[in-house]
């Protein structure tokens, strides 16, 4: 009982001067994947989702902005269209005085390519802990059946020959050949059995810790590259939302100049109706007071001032239409011409 108890001591102690160096590596490289790669990397994906959340979470908060002056755009143009320009376009026509539509381009009032504008979704990395422990514990099972094959090999058995009856009887003989491996003369099965255990232990933990190393500087490559490109992306929405805020701007300028509009082509229709009133309807023989033929001049430039504005695409391929912004700038120089021959 006693040299039985100094066996398994003997074989303890082989077994731990084996894994000792082993153990210490392996713990090592664990201990500065975690510290280094692994933490490194999902830090760098935590950051990716941060800035990419918050710039996605500004554009959409822009996109509402916009959609909703657009909208107020769009009702206050067609009360326009429907009440004030048709009333002039009418009262013209009374005059004899023929206002034709101008032909500009499609209507066009969007935030860019839905394509261009996809958002840009970042998927967590994974520690590769999982597979490495199942390939760890493909990687034990194969050290134990080599170890075991060689020692049938050494014991000059033939593998082909075993039956699982004549198998459990070489299972003492393989385990007090592999005792030998301690580097003792008597081989002891306990001693064989530890080395056996140990040895696929440490080939299994050997594995685990390249699997874990590789795909944690896997990791560290992608989530190094996803935070280009998620820094990339951002640079490119904050352009996006740079571009609605100029849109943004022009449609609250265009509404101001409806109103001012409105305000203008009013007081014409009041004119034209006072010169309806007291020079009568257009007809062949009539002949309007040059006062008044100033007067249809001036409304057919406001019209046509307002219109252009109106009618001009707001956006092209996303972005504010130049043509657009000029339409405004002249609408601005009719208005201001306006009140100059009033003040002045």
């Amino acid at each position: 009982m006693n040299e039985n108890r100094e066996e398994v001591e003997i074989a303890q102690d082989v077994v731990e001067e084996i894994i000792e160096p082993v153990d210490n590596v392996v713990e090592e490289e664990i201990k500065n994947v975690k510290k280094s790669k692994l933490e490194e990397a999902q830090e760098l994906i935590e950051s990716s989702k941060k800035i990419v959340s918050q710039v996605d979470s500004e554009v959409d908060e822009c996109k509402i902005g916009v959609s909703e002056v657009a909208n107020e755009f769009d009702a206050t143009k067609a009360t326009f269209n429907e009440t004030v320009f048709s009333n002039c376009k009418n009262l013209l026509e009374k005059v004899g005085y023929e206002y034709s539509s101008s032909d500009d381009e499609p209507f066009e009032l969007s935030l860019g390519n839905e394509e261009e504008q996809e958002k840009f979704y970042i998927e967590n990395i994974k520690t590769g802990r999982f597979t490495g422990l199942i390939l760890a514990l493909i990687m034990g099972l194969l050290t134990a059946i080599g170890l075991v094959y060689f020692a049938l090999t050494q014991l000059k058995v033939d593998i082909k020959t075993l039956t699982p009856e004549t198998a459990t009887e070489q299972i003492n003989p393989i385990l007090t050949w592999i005792g030998t491996f301690g580097g003792h003369t008597g081989g002891n099965m306990v001693i064989g059995a530890i080395i056996l255990g140990f040895s696929s232990l440490i080939v299994a933990w050997i594995v685990y810790a390249i699997r874990v190393n590789l795909k944690a500087k896997k990791n560290l490559y992608v989530a190094q590259k996803v935070y280009e490109k998620s820094s990339e992306y951002c640079m490119s929405k904050e352009e996006c939302k740079g571009e609605m805020k100029k849109i943004d701007s022009h449609l609250r300028e265009a509404i101001l100049e409806i109103s001012n509009f409105k305000m203008m082509l009013e007081e014409k229709i009041a004119k034209l109706k006072r010169v309806l009133h007291v020079e009568g309807e257009y007809d062949e023989e009539r002949e309007y007071h040059p006062t008044s033929k100033k007067i249809m001049r001036e409304t057919e430039k406001e019209m046509r001032a307002i219109e252009k504005l109106l009618n001009t695409a707001i956006t092209k391929n996303g972005k504010l239409n130049f043509q657009s912004v000029q339409a405004l700038s002249s609408a601005r120089e009719v208005y201001a011409d306006y009140l100059g021959r009033i003040y002045d």
